[in-house]
């Protein structure tokens, strides 16, 4: 599967995986259909895209907002006709100690993490099927089947969408012809995880590069990088004594915020 000439709508692309996933499609000849908060950062990514190879289209979204969703697809749909790939990227990492737990940041972390992507899904959807084809690609996390101390919020909002993406993914391809893919990265190096450092982790151009050449395999699952999945899947397998007998802390991870109780 090759992305010459078709359309693409990234969410997120104004930094981090997507913004370089944007660049890297541009190379590949591709319409262009980017969304995120923030529009000068559109703007600007969108200027320096626009060529002879690539057409580039932006438009403020945020993807907590309902609306804000039916009007990127729908500004997708009218500029160019049609949605061959949806790339979707945006989220947010807030750490909720339990010193302090915070449902407000459980709330917020759902907001972007999870409705962000079924709004998107709910508008896109009648979209490929009139069209008999389509992909979704949706960012969940690597470690999305165990929970990790300190990042309840990001982590539950995170299994979530790889949840509905794997209740979604057969039937959608029988009926509709329409590919979900989860896309599930470790630690990568954007600024949403500046100050928490996690060993293993990948660039961002690297990170779209192993992104994008999923997508054109048609990878159902793609997760990355390599050293960081091997460990988490085992752990997976771990019974309940000796999960909870890891140590928290080191769980955490460098950066994690010291907190005092409430």
């Amino acid at each position: 599967m090759e992305f010459r000439d078709k359309v693409v709508l990234i969410a997120g692309a104004s930094g981090g995986m997507g913004k370089e996933i944007t660049g890297q499609l541009a190379r590949d000849g591709c319409k262009l259909s980017l969304f995120a908060r923030r529009e000068e950062k559109l703007k600007e990514i969108s200027k320096n895209l626009n060529n002879n190879k690539t057409t580039c289209i932006f438009k403020k979204c945020d993807v907590t907002k309902k609306n804000d969703v039916r009007e990127a697809v729908e500004y997708t749909k009218k500029n160019f006709g049609r949605i061959d790939f949806a790339i979707l990227t945006s989220g947010i990492l807030v750490p909720n100690p339990i010193q302090t737990f915070d449902s407000e940041i459980i709330k917020k972390s759902i907001e972007v993490n999870f409705l962000g992507y079924v709004y998107f899904i709910e508008y896109l959807m009648p979209v490929m099927k009139s069209q008999k084809s389509g992909t979704i690609a949706v960012t969940s996390t690597l470690p999305d089947k165990r929970g990790v101390a300190g990042w309840g919020a990001y982590g539950a909002s995170k299994a979530a969408i790889s949840w509905l993406i794997e209740s979604l993914r057969a039937e959608a391809k029988d009926r509709y012809n329409i590919n979900f893919i989860t896309i599930k990265p470790g630690s990568v190096l954007t600024p949403m995880i500046e100050g928490y450092h996690r060993k293993g982790a990948v660039t961002s151009k690297k990170a779209a590069e192993i992104i994008i050449s999923g997508i054109k395999k048609q990878k159902k699952i793609i997760q990355f990088p390599f050293y960081q999945v091997l460990p988490i899947r085992m752990t997976d397998l771990f019974p309940p004594s000796a999960y909870d007998a890891l140590d928290y802390e080191v769980m955490k991870g460098d950066g994690y915020p010291k907190v005092s109780e409430k």
